[in-house]
């Protein structure tokens, strides 16, 4: 939850707060290979993947939403 840091031989407890916690997930969303996506797609998006799978948009729909399923 927090870290304890050594300060003059005073150890000091250092509660994460909701805002640093938030602050730490956000910066890992930076991280390579991860990428925040959201959980219903554009048009755009569904247009995209079908032309890139020579399939429908309806296959596309199904096949994202079978992603998203399987990552949560």
């Amino acid at each position: 939850m927090g870290d304890i840091a050594m300060t003059d031989n005073l150890a000091v407890l250092e509660l994460k707060t909701p805002m640093s916690y938030a602050l730490d997930m956000v910066t890992a969303m930076g991280d390579p290979g991860i990428s925040t996506v959201p959980t219903k797609p554009t048009a755009g998006m569904l247009a995209a993947g079908a032309r890139a799978g020579g399939v429908t948009v309806e296959v596309a729909w199904r096949v994202f939403q079978s992603m998203i399923n399987a990552a949560d």
